[in-house]
């Protein structure tokens, strides 16, 4: 019995404070001209235990009056059990008529309170004296802005910037093209040494450098098998400079034969491509023999030269 009693004491003492719930709207000017704005104050109080918040239509208020916006401005403690909120409402009509602001709620927990006073917004035209019409000035012409030169300085930086890569192109391709005649005028000058001289002494250079003690094995392959590369295109004429391995080997055995050091050739490529390609780490006794091999390869094909002078020293004589 007593349970049930407490129960229902604190039902009512909720039931009143929901009673003293109010929403409480208040105009700031209670007239405005066409396409004024006005500022509707609208107060809600409520229990502290409560949570709340307003409610209006999305866009129109009434019918004939526009919501521009809502917002909230103040929050007040009244008392131990009550506290108010206060909103600004910001409203403007374009028909001139006198409203009657309603739709004005506020929810306060689950329940939908509604204002119960709905105060008139009165809205007037612009009054126009249309006996004397001389006084209002006819619409104006377009006025040119005035010129300021600091609105073009964007387009000056970019004619600079335009200009100044112009000139960065015209150096750099005047720059290559020198770069490219004095290439071209390296590439015609005839090579001091023969073919046998050239490759002798880069194989010399290359083995007293030693590269293989310093782990650069692969530039050590690299520089043995372009000297054998440039060997063979100057002796034979073969297009070895951009080949491949295989490219090189197929070529050799077409034109000059298997029987002259094809083999050794095979090898000294072969190995050349591992250490390049495949990081593989020969011995060093491996490296040297196959420098070795590369110096009995350069010897086996060295040219003719003395037979070829014997031959024209014999054909001057007779």
């Amino acid at each position: 019995m007593g349970c049930v009693l407490l129960l229902t004491a604190g039902h009512t003492l909720r039931a009143q404070d929901r009673e003293q719930v109010r929403v409480i709207p208040k105009l700031e000017h209670s007239t405005i001209r066409i396409g004024e704005e006005v500022k509707l104050n609208v107060r809600v109080v409520y229990p502290r235990t409560e949570m709340t918040r307003l409610v209006l239509p999305e866009d129109t208020l009434v019918h004939g009056v526009e919501l521009v916006q809502s917002r909230l401005v103040d929050s007040l403690i009244i008392n131990d059990r009550l506290q108010e909120m206060i909103y600004e409402v910001t409203l403007t009509s374009f028909d001139s008529a006198t409203y009657q602001l309603r739709n004005i709620s506020a929810l306060v927990g689950d329940s939908l309170y509604t204002a119960t006073e709905a105060p008139n917004l009165i809205v007037n035209t612009v009054p126009v004296d249309m006996e004397h019409p001389d006084q209002y000035a006819d619409i104006k012409d377009q006025w040119k802005p005035a010129f300021v030169w600091q609105d073009y300085l964007m387009y000056l930086y970019i004619l600079l910037g335009l200009i100044a890569l112009g000139l960065a192109a015209y150096y750099l391709a005047r720059h290559l093209k020198k770069r490219q005649t004095k290439g071209d005028e390296v590439s015609v000058e005839e090579p001091l040494l023969d073919p046998y001289e050239e490759a002798v002494q880069g194989m010399q250079a290359l083995k007293q450098r030693e590269l293989w003690e310093h782990n650069q094995t692969k530039q050590y392959y690299t520089e043995m098998t372009d000297i054998l590369r440039r060997y063979l295109y100057r002796v034979y004429g073969m297009e070895t400079l951009d080949k491949t391995s295989n490219e090189i080997l197929e070529a050799f055995r077409t034109e000059i034969g298997k029987e002259r050091m094809y083999a050794e050739l095979s090898k000294i490529l072969g190995t050349a491509d591992l250490a390049k390609f495949a990081k593989y780490q020969p011995e060093a006794d491996e490296n040297i023999g196959l420098l070795s091999a590369s110096m009995a390869f350069i010897e086996e094909h060295k040219p003719k030269q003395e037979s070829t002078e014997s031959a024209q020293e014999g054909g001057e004589t007779l």
